[in-house]
Parts: C-alpha cells; sequence; structure tokens
C-alpha cells in the first residue's frame, strides 16, 4: 500500500517587491498640502494606488490609454491634424478639470510622434502652472521599454505588475519627448532600475 504525501503546509503569501523611487516624493509634493489634489493615470487603475491617494482624499482620473485602439495604433500616413482628431474623439476629461499630478508611466512611448504632440494639445488646458508628472524613458535612444504596469505603496515606493500581454516597445529619448510633449518639460531625471529612468515633469 502507498502511503499518501502530507500536504505541504500553505505558504504565506509572498511579499510585494518594492521598487524605491527618487522622483515620485517629487511629483507627488502637493499631495500633503491644504489643498485636495486632482490625480489623471493614463493606466488602467491599480488598487495600490487608489488606496494611497484615498489617503489624501485625491480625486483620480483613469485614462487606460492602451483601451484606445485609434490612439496607440491609429491609421497609415497619420499627421497632426488627423491625429488631433482621433484624440479628441477618444480622451475625453471634464472640461473644467485641472490636474495636479499626470502619472504618465511609459505610455507617452506608445504614441507615433503626431500623437505625442495631439496628447500634449489636448491635455495643454487641463494643466496648472503647478502641474506635475511622473514617467519612464530609457536611458539609450535605442533601448527596448518592457511595459511594466506599477502601482503607488507610499510617497517613494513602487509596486510591479505583471504586464497584460503588452510586448516591448521602442522608447522615446528624452531629447525627442522635449521636442514633441510640450506641454511639460522634463525637470529631473534619474535610473530607476534595469536602464529604466524615471522622468519628472513640470507644466511648460
Amino acid at each position: 500500500m502507498r502511503l499518501s504525501k502530507k500536504p505541504d503546509k500553505a505558504k504565506p503569501p509572498a511579499e510585494p517587491e518594492w521598487v524605491t523611487s527618487r522622483l515620485l516624493p517629487d511629483a507627488l509634493a502637493a499631495i500633503e498640502g491644504e489643498k485636495r489634489i486632482t490625480v489623471l493615470d493614463l493606466g488602467p487603475g491599480d488598487a495600490s494606488t487608489v488606496n494611497f491617494l484615498a489617503q489624501y482624499n485625491a480625486r483620480i482620473h483613469f485614462l487606460d490609454l492602451l483601451d484606445c485602439p485609434e490612439v496607440v495604433h491609429p491609421p497609415d500616413e497619420l499627421t497632426l491634424a488627423s491625429a488631433i482628431k482621433i484624440s479628441q474623439r477618444n480622451i475625453s476629461l471634464p472640461r473644467d478639470v485641472r490636474f495636479d499630478v499626470i502619472l504618465f508611466w511609459d505610455y507617452l512611448h506608445y504614441l507615433q510622434l503626431p500623437m505625442l504632440e495631439a496628447m500634449s494639445a489636448t491635455l495643454q488646458s487641463h494643466l496648472l502652472k503647478s502641474t506635475r508628472g511622473y514617467a519612464f524613458g530609457a536611458l539609450h535612444s535605442d533601448q527596448q521599454l518592457d511595459h511594466s504596469p506599477f502601482g503607488i505603496a507610499g510617497m517613494d515606493k513602487l509596486v510591479p505588475r505583471p504586464a497584460q500581454g503588452q510586448s516591448g516597445i521602442k522608447a522615446y529619448p528624452q531629447q525627442r519627448l522635449s521636442e514633441h510633449f510640450l506641454c511639460m518639460r522634463i525637470a529631473k531625471a534619474t535610473l530607476l532600475r534595469e536602464g529604466r529612468l524615471e522622468l519628472l515633469m513640470e507644466a511648460s
């Protein structure tokens, strides 16, 4: 008679792998002020981000840019004029809202240059002079940037999430972003990990 093996004891859930950010505190600096801030996240939404920002009673808008196929995969021979029309059709933001913080993550790199300019034009009227942005970039202009969703777990803590079937993309260098995303400028850049840069952006 074969003896049955005792079942293994259930392992406790693994602790999240925190990623320490040096620039996120600068992007979120306004959160600890007296004013209730408004945040735009270009991703689909993350529970950690919601829970963290809820502590500060922040208003959060999620755009889920990758769920806008016409924006990410526009028709061939895209012009700035057609990109602006596509942006207006797909990116619906309340007319009177102004964002204190914009979480771009790596989503700007998914946009063709005319669409990048159109996105800049769309966001321009929703910025304050004090608006700050947080984005990812690449150390080298020819570097592939793997899509890695993140949530915010603390003022300087990011928690990575599994990618949802998105392949790597060729990241824009900082100079290219500066030339085509005119509504904000890159104020600081620092190496996060594995060649990925984190970028602090400020309203132009």
